[in-house]
């Protein structure tokens, strides 16, 4: 697994991660920032299907080279252009490239188990995947913080020649059994047609086991999504009263003015560029231990309790505005804990052939669930602050997570789709 994780290394977009909204509000309003939100959303949405099905067609690594494709040459965009309309293209490359990986790499992964190891270890090689992905981005965040000081684009050229480095590390890993024969043709009878398609996302997604599972941790991924956006104007807001009074120079206006103007000088640059890489090397527990939580909570437990816990910590910051730093770290780290074992779990209830396809429509669920989500943020965000808007998404999900809670059943004990009892899945 060591060129798996090396691959999940180069996707890391630490250079840019903790200064990207900043830039954005240079010249954005919040709630032009929560257009190009929504707009990639609604792109990810109508692209996950097709695009899960080009994996399946030919192939998790030709998918996943498109991404890395798609992905580089957004970013140098970013280097070129500017303005709300290249930005919104730019957005739409960057949705392309993530609805090509979103599928194909757990579909690659659990395949590639299945085949050479044990797909029962999913959840846990998949976990680390993600931990080395996130220690390799709080090393670039840093380094990312620091030259946004010296110039915006140049986390954004450091980001295209890392980020390049994903289609070296993509061809040094094995093909799935079933495309590795006649230059990555499957036979036919493992393939699916369009029609075939839509009937497998219909019986696995739209009825028990998986329903209430996706729609409840569907709106929990779109509301921690958008709530990481509004992590750098709100950690300037909450605590950069505090930076100032240890002497840190503040851009003039005020902490919660710098905020609303994207300004930030050379030392708050870094200083958020540290705190994102403190942040991500926390996070990374999360995907590391995923299946030790796994086993220890079960599926049921941990993809319910996780969620819940993270809403109520995005609500406090609101009173508490210290606080905000173990929400920040939250934030981080509750999907990289959850993802893992609630894909572990899909995984085991649907069937080989199609599996990129099905997994791109549990992203595309999480995408329609955030499109009106980053809208509705920005908005508010304009019109209040940036840690109101926050607030409310965690207020929201604990309202309506609650209600899939009580009325459906999540992640029960079912029969998987190999016929075995899914009972790891018991709380």
């Amino acid at each position: 697994m060591r060129r798996y994780y090396l691959y999940r290394a180069t996707i890391s977009v630490g250079f840019i991660t903790p200064i990207f909204t900043l830039f954005l509000l240079r010249t954005l309003t919040f709630t032009q920032v929560g257009v190009l939100s929504a707009v990639c959303s609604a792109l990810s949405v109508v692209g996950e299907i097709p695009t899960g099905y080009v994996g399946d067609r030919l192939g998790r690594r030709a998918s996943l080279l498109l991404s890395v494709l798609f992905t580089v040459t957004s970013l140098a965009g970013f280097v070129l252009a500017s303005g709300f309309l290249w930005y919104g293209f730019l957005y739409a490359l960057w949705a392309l490239a993530l609805t090509l990986r979103s599928g194909s790499m757990d579909a690659w992964l659990y395949d590639t188990l299945s085949e050479r190891l044990d797909s029962g270890q999913f959840s846990h090689i998949r976990g680390r995947g993600d931990a080395m992905q996130n220690w390799t981005a709080a090393v670039s965040m840093v380094v990312g913080g620091l030259l946004y000081g010296l110039d915006p684009i140049y986390p954004f050229v450091a980001a295209v020649g890392f980020n390049s480095l994903g289609s070296i590390a993509l061809l040094s890993l094995p093909k799935n059994r079933q495309y590795a024969d006649q230059g990555g043709d499957a036979d036919s009878g493992d393939r699916l047609d369009p029609l075939e398609t839509v009937a497998v996302i219909r019986t696995h997604l739209a009825r028990p086991p998986l329903r209430a599972l996706i729609l409840y941790i569907g709106l929990f991924y779109a509301v921690l999504s958008v709530s990481h956006t509004y992590i750098q104007p709100m950690a300037v807001e909450t605590l950069g009263p505090y930076v100032a009074a240890l002497g840190v120079q503040v851009p003039a206006g005020g902490p919660i003015a710098a905020a609303r103007a994207g300004e930030a000088g050379a030392a708050l640059a870094l200083g958020l560029g540290v705190l994102y890489a403190a942040l991500t090397a926390v996070s990374s527990a999360g995907g590391y231990y995923a299946g030790a939580i796994e086993a220890r909570l079960g599926v049921r437990k941990a993809v319910i309790v996780v969620p819940a816990l993270t809403a109520v910590a995005l609500v406090v910051p609101l009173w508490i505005a210290l606080v905000a730093l173990p929400t920040f770290a939250t934030i981080r780290t509750a999907k990289p804990l959850v993802q893992p074992i609630a894909n572990g779990y899909i995984n085991d209830h649907v069937e080989a052939v199609g599996r990129a396809t099905l997994l791109s429509a549990v992203s595309m669920s999480y995408m329609a669930l955030r499109t009106p989500l980053a809208l509705a943020a920005g908005v508010a965000a304009d019109a209040t602050t940036a840690t109101t808007a926050v607030a409310a998404l965690g207020g929201l999900f604990l309202v309506a997570g609650g209600a899939v809670w009580l009325f459906g059943t999540i992640a029960p004990e079912a029969v998987t789709a190999s016929g075995d009892r899914a009972s790891k899945s018991a709380s």
